[in-house]
C-alpha cells in the first residue's frame, strides 16, 4: 500500500502520513463477514461522506453521483447534544448532510457480496472508523453496539479484524475526520468539481 496523501486519505499539513494497514491477506474482516451474513452497517443506514471522501472516491471510481444530500430519519443520530462540531458543521441549515446514495433496498451503492468495493483508503472516514464510537473530543475505547462483531466477539477480536486498522490509525483517521467536517461550510460546493 501507499502512504497516505491528500488524494489517497492525508490530511493537509498533518502528520498522518504513514502506510495504512493492509487488508488481511487471505483472511476475512469482520466487515466480510457480516456482508456474508446477510446484515452490515452498509445497510440501511446513511453514511455520512466529507468533501475529502468525495474527492478520494471520485478520484477512485471516477463517479460523481454517488452521494446525496438527505435528512437524517433517525432521531437518535439527529440528536448530537455530546458533539457540538459534528452538529454545527455536518448538517445543513435545511437539516439535511451529504451521503453515500443506497440502493433501493436500503444497501450502500459500494456494498458488494464480500463487503465494500472501495479499498480501506478511499473508503468513507465514518467507514473506516467504525464500530469506534467517538466525538470531536476523541475516541471512546469502546465498540458501537449497531456492529453485529461488536455483540458477539470479544473486544480482541473485533479490534483485530476491522481490517486490521490499529490505534494509531484510528486516531489518524479520527483527526482527518474532524478536520475534514470543519471545511463544511467554508468549502464552495463548486469546489469539489465533482
Amino acid at each position: 500500500m501507499t502512504a497516505l496523501s491528500n488524494e489517497t486519505g492525508g490530511q493537509a499539513g498533518g502528520g498522518c502520513f504513514r502506510p495504512i494497514a493492509p487488508e488481511p491477506a487471505g483472511g476475512v474482516c469482520l466487515c466480510q463477514t457480516c456482508a456474508r451474513n446477510g446484515r452490515s452497517c452498509c445497510q440501511g443506514h446513511d453514511i455520512y461522506v466529507t468533501w475529502g471522501d468525495c474527492r478520494r472516491i471520485l478520484s477512485h471510481t471516477r463517479q460523481s453521483d454517488f452521494f446525496e444530500y438527505r435528512a437524517c430519519g433517525d432521531a437518535a443520530y439527529a440528536d448530537q447534544d455530546d458533539d457540538p462540531v459534528w452538529r454545527q458543521h455536518v448538517f445543513r441549515p435545511d437539516g439535511t448532510r451529504r451521503v453515500l446514495r443506497q440502493r433501493e433496498n436500503g444497501d450502500c451503492i459500494f456494498l458488494a457480496d464480500t463487503g465494500c468495493q472501495l479499498p480501506l483508503a478511499v473508503r468513507p472516514l465514518v467507514c473506516r472508523l467504525f464500530p469506534h464510537v467517538y466525538s470531536a473530543m476523541g475516541l471512546a475505547h469502546r465498540w458501537d453496539t449497531e456492529c453485529l462483531a461488536a455483540r458477539i466477539d470479544p473486544a480482541a477480536v473485533v479490534a483485530a479484524g476491522i481490517a486490521g486498522v490499529g490505534d494509531a490509525e484510528a486516531v489518524c483517521w479520527h483527526r482527518m475526520l474532524y478536520d475534514e467536517i470543519m471545511w463544511e461550510g467554508l468549502v464552495d460546493e463548486n469546489w469539489a468539481d465533482l
